[in-house]
């Protein structure tokens, strides 16, 4: 059986369902046009329909919403500081971010994985749609404010999805690797460990210390089988960082 309608049913339908990479376990979703469903941590009086993150307090109680539109979809993130990512799982290297505080943007993929981080790495599912849009929109209007969909002072917490600090030598050795792409969107080039070690005017073992302590212990990233060398830990490194803006044009100011 299919997953979406036929063409000629009136009603198309957007799916919601655990991500296959995921460990979050979840129920799937089937949203006619106009039906909305929020996500996030839940808890207490603080209910989502797509729970996240199994108790890591670093993802809001309500994270945000996503509605379907029949042949499209649009998320709002109801977080103060944290972008989300939307991937395209059908395209490497195809993704959106999300900024704090969007309301209503339009997805233009039709299968998508939504990524919220978190103290643990990130969370995320699914999200199928029957048709895939051309253009990405951010309506304008006033700001959006989280009201009661955050954390009484009781509930609060100082957990942070990235526990990043700009004026640490490991913050250098990212921004160093995320440069070219910053500069220049159209690039694919990341500079080798070599020529980082050699810009900040360090060792190539400190710049090697400097990456294992940024995927294992600010990005939680292990390698899941016996891939090794440079390449994919590089890489890896700067996909997580521009994927969630930890590393913007402005942030290349600590370079030296």
């Amino acid at each position: 059986m299919s997953v979406f309608p036929s063409p000629d049913d009136s009603e198309q339908i957007i799916t919601v369902q655990q991500d296959y990479d995921g460990d979050t376990p979840m129920d799937t979703h089937h949203l006619e046009t106009g039906e909305s469903r929020t996500f996030g941590r839940g808890g207490r009086n603080r209910q989502v329909d797509i729970p996240l993150a199994g108790g890591d307090r670093a993802v809001s109680r309500v994270a945000g919403e996503i509605v379907s539109h029949g042949d499209h979809w649009r998320i709002s993130n109801l977080s103060p500081t944290k972008s989300y990512v939307v991937e395209n799982t059908e395209r490497l290297a195809g993704f959106v971010q999300v900024p704090p505080h969007t309301q209503g943007m339009l997805v233009p993929f039709e299968t998508s994985r939504v990524l919220v981080p978190g103290g643990q790495g990130e969370h995320g599912f699914l999200v199928m749609a029957p048709a895939a849009c051309s253009s990405v929109l951010v309506p304008s209007g006033e700001p959006f404010m989280e009201a009661d969909t955050t954390d009484t002072h009781a509930e609060r917490t100082d957990i942070r999805s990235f526990r990043i600090d700009r004026l640490h030598t490991y913050y250098r050795v990212l921004a160093a690797f995320c440069e070219p792409r910053l500069r220049d969107p159209g690039t694919r080039y990341t500079p080798t460990q070599h020529q980082v070690a050699e810009r900040l005017k360090l060792s190539k073992a400190a710049v090697n210390s400097h990456i294992d302590y940024l995927l294992k212990s600010k990005f939680r990233v292990e390698p899941e089988d016996a891939r090794q060398g440079q390449d994919w830990r590089v890489d890896m490194l700067t996909e997580k960082a521009l994927h969630f803006g930890l590393v913007t044009e402005r942030d290349l100011s600590v370079l030296p």
